[in-house]
């Protein structure tokens, strides 16, 4: 029987942080991302970082931290503390990139309890309160959002799935028939995840960490049948703005 026939009915309830990675470059957005960094991207009107934020207010998340780095003033200076979009914002400052696990053990002070994280060009409109509570619910340390990408919306996926939920395998360079997912840019983890990343050295959740996760079989998914949208490209970006228009 898989895991999730054996599931009790559980109730998320307690408060829960964001984590938003938002350090990149965007190389790949120039010459936009010369004079401003992609993840304030103007879109419908909005910065790309603001659809993400309103969405975790939707979601009645409110305690959100976000990872900057590139051109990091110019995110301080639209959304200050956030209180004017009813959130509390605080920043954690890269001086240097990282990776993506680097910037996350740098906010390790901000962090109480588990947490999600959200890659800060991506975009997925889910319930994340369902996300919390099967988090929760499974106990292990890290849930990961996947897409079910077999209809080829995207050209590569990344992530393999076993019978029961969890992930087997993940790598972003090498394609493989079994993958039948695409890692969406949400997940929860517990704080204790923090332990596997070393201090002040560049790490990726990616390459690093997952891997880790997956012989602990700590590594468990949740299937989204909504497609993400990421910003990545111009050619990505105009396919998103498509959607806010």
């Amino acid at each position: 029987m898989g895991l999730l026939k054996k599931r009790s009915r559980f109730t998320y309830t307690n408060k829960m942080q964001a984590v938003i990675l938002a350090g990149g470059l965007g190389t790949r957005l120039r010459p936009i991302t010369d004079k401003m960094p992609k993840h304030i991207v103007r879109v419908g009107n909005k910065p790309f970082l603001e659809h993400i934020i309103n969405l975790l207010k939707r979601n009645a998340i409110n305690d959100i931290v976000l990872c900057v780095g590139y051109l990091w003033e110019q995110i301080k200076d639209y959304f200050k503390d956030g209180k004017k979009f009813g959130v509390d914002i605080k920043y954690s400052v890269e001086k240097e990139l990282m990776g993506t696990g680097g910037a996350l053990k740098l906010a390790e002070r901000y962090l109480e309890n588990d947490f999600l994280l959200l890659y800060g060009d991506s975009y997925l409109n889910i319930d994340l309160k369902k996300l919390m509570e099967l988090h929760k619910e499974i106990n292990k340390k890290c849930t990961m959002v996947v897409y079910d990408n077999k209809s080829k919306i995207f050209a590569r996926n990344n992530v393999e799935i076993d019978s029961t939920g969890y992930v087997v395998n993940y790598d972003k360079k090498t394609q493989d028939e079994k993958m039948d997912y695409v890692d969406a840019g949400v997940l929860t983890f517990k704080k204790s995840i923090l332990d596997f990343i070393p201090q002040n050295k560049k790490v990726s959740l990616e390459e690093d960490v997952f891997p880790k996760l997956i012989k602990m079989k700590e590594l468990y998914s949740f299937k989204s049948k909504n497609r993400f949208y990421d910003i990545g490209t111009m050619q990505r970006l105009k396919v998103f703005e498509k959607v806010f228009k």
